[in-house]
């Protein structure tokens, strides 16, 4: 699975609708809603990556879903895994093959669900559709990031969302946290071919093949995704922002 990269980051925030980040220094774009999930997002496109502001609009229907094989596994199920506490919960690695991906991963005897087709509508009433594929794996030490195919090719996907791309912001790393760094890493290594290229007594830094983007996986007292780390060209001095429950780590470039 070479042709992996990271294609979003999903930050779940209460009362999305009234949310601003601190002083407006990621934009929002307006997203549309999951219907079948009852959820909603608000999206930050950035240089090499989007965070996807997640909320849920009826709590009902998502509580329903996750009873589901599909949905305890969905990237909403987090949400009520970890009782509304607002934060980072998953990532998704995007690829042109979703179907060879879960080939790949069942030659691995790694139990999938999926491919799922999901769409979401604006208020304009246009409609954006993908596929998504899950690991079923019952770990929830820190939840798997899953897979990503879009419907549109990647030319005309990325000259959709270009004007909107804040091209100042470039994450570089994602910090999460494991109670078990040893076995969260090896799973990694497994579902995803990573690559170690740097390890200490605290922590294991891995890489996709095809993507700059390091994920290092830190010894905690709690699992779950921490931190986003990002170089803002447009600086001179580092900051970080704490926000509902994420910590975003800005370096000057």
């Amino acid at each position: 699975m070479r042709e992996l990269k990271l294609d979003h980051i999903i930050h779940y925030i209460q009362q999305l609708d009234d949310f601003k980040f601190p002083g407006h220094i990621l934009k929002l774009n307006p997203g549309g809603q999951h219907d079948r999930l009852g959820t909603f997002n608000r999206l930050a496109y950035l240089d090499n990556t989007y965070i996807e502001l997640l909320d849920v609009y009826k709590p009902e229907v998502l509580q329903k879903v996750i009873k589901t094989e599909e949905g305890r596994v969905a990237f909403p199920s987090k949400i009520v895994q970890d009782d509304y506490k607002q934060g980072l919960k998953t990532i998704a690695f995007s690829t042109s093959d979703i179907d060879k991906v879960k080939e790949t991963l069942e030659k691995k005897h790694v139990e999938v669900i999926g491919p799922v087709n999901m769409q979401r509508e604006n208020k304009k009433g246009n409609k954006t559709s993908w596929r998504l594929l899950y690991i079923a794996d019952p770990d929830y030490r820190v939840k798997p990031p899953f897979f990503i195919q879009w419907d549109d090719p990647d030319e005309v996907r990325n000259k959709k969302i270009e004007p909107f791309k804040q091209k100042e912001f470039l994450v570089k790393w994602m910090i999460i946290n494991s109670t078990e760094r040893t076995h969260t890493v090896e799973k990694w290594q497994k579902w995803f071919d990573m690559t170690i290229v740097n390890e200490t007594s605290t922590y294991t830094d891995l890489k996709l093949d095809q993507d700059a983007i390091i994920y290092r996986i830190c010894d905690a007292d709690h699992s779950g995704y921490k931190t986003i780390q990002l170089t803002d060209k447009k600086t001179t001095s580092s900051y970080t922002l704490i926000i509902r429950g994420a910590n975003y780590q800005f370096e000057a470039n």
